[in-house]
């Protein structure tokens, strides 16, 4: 007779291909997130007289999405820290320096501050390192508790 209870899958994290492996996510959803992330961040939707930044909104949520697909794929906290790391890096080329800042990312338009490039470089590079952070805090409570 076979065995129909499921038990559950354990990720290998540590081997150097799942190291690679992991790295390698991180670097593809790096340039996912950069490219999604700069084209849509001016976005705005004006609703009952409110401004909603949801360029804004809908980054955050989907740095949040990425961090917890990522662990939850890998089991590992190093994808979420390449994604930290090298989303500035990868963003450079689109914040260029010249009149106003970059062609994405203007620093000001029409003499009013652009805020929202800034803030969409923090989302981009403070989300993952805070899913790095908790989960580690998460550990090392559990670790207690043992």
């Amino acid at each position: 007779m076979t065995d129909t209870r499921h038990r559950g899958t354990v990720v290998e994290t540590t081997s150097p291909n799942a190291r690679i492996t992991q790295g390698v996510l991180g670097v593809v959803l790096t340039v996912l997130s950069v490219l999604l992330l700069l084209t849509t961040h001016r976005m705005r939707l004006a609703l009952g007289g409110v401004d909603l930044p949801v360029g804004l909104l809908f980054g955050g949520a989907f740095q949040i999405v990425t961090c917890v697909f990522l662990y939850a794929a890998t089991g590992s906290r190093l994808p979420l820290i390449v994604v930290g790391a090298l989303w500035g890096l990868v963003a450079l080329p689109f914040l260029g320096h010249g009149a106003g800042g970059g062609v994405l990312m203007p620093a000001e338009i029409a003499g009013r501050l652009q805020l929202a490039g800034w803030i969409v470089q923090g989302l981009g590079i403070g989300i993952p390192f805070l899913a790095a952070l908790v989960i580690t805090v998460g550990r090392a409570r559990r670790q207690r508790r043992r």
